[in-house]
């Protein structure tokens, strides 16, 4: 019979020590959608290099001799072309919301501390933060809008 979590963790099911987050890699996320360890090195490379292990390569070439993925037929001009794929975009895409988060977060962070000694800030604080909190869903107005035709808006 297989032990439950709870007896092999003395805890309630997850591990403890090393790093236990829910949530899958960025590489690992974007390789999901691209398929392949070459474009998802290539998009974190050319959109996120911070993110790399190794954030020293400037150049393509370092990227190619820095990771064996990166075969010998592989150009930088191949990797232009990729750009133009759907799942690439996709992923490209994601990555940089997810930069977009960060930058937000930070932002969010010093218009808190601004917040703190000057009325004017706590205004621009309070404004952003509606923003920044808002559950992203679009008003009752533009639903019912959105299954209007345009004829229909233009009958007199």
């Amino acid at each position: 019979m297989a032990r439950t979590k709870q007896s092999i963790t003395k805890k309630d099911g997850y591990g403890v020590g090393k790093s236990t987050s829910q949530e899958v890699s960025v590489f690992s996320k974007i390789k999901s959608m691209v398929k392949t360890d070459t474009k998802s090195y290539y998009i974190i490379w050319r959109y996120a290099p911070q993110l790399l292990p190794n954030q020293n390569l400037k150049t393509f070439d370092d990227l190619k001799n820095n990771y064996k993925v990166f075969t010998a037929g592989v150009t930088e001009n191949n990797c232009e072309n990729w750009l133009t794929e759907e799942n690439v975009q996709t992923a490209v895409k994601w990555l940089l919301k997810r930069l977009h988060q960060k930058k937000m977060i930070e932002l969010y962070n010093i218009y808190f501390d601004r917040a703190k000694e000057d009325t004017n800030a706590f205004k621009a604080f309070t404004d952003f933060s509606e923003k920044f909190f808002a559950d992203g869903q679009s008003s009752e107005l533009l639903n019912i809008l959105q299954g209007v035709s345009d004829e229909d808006l233009n009958e007199e």
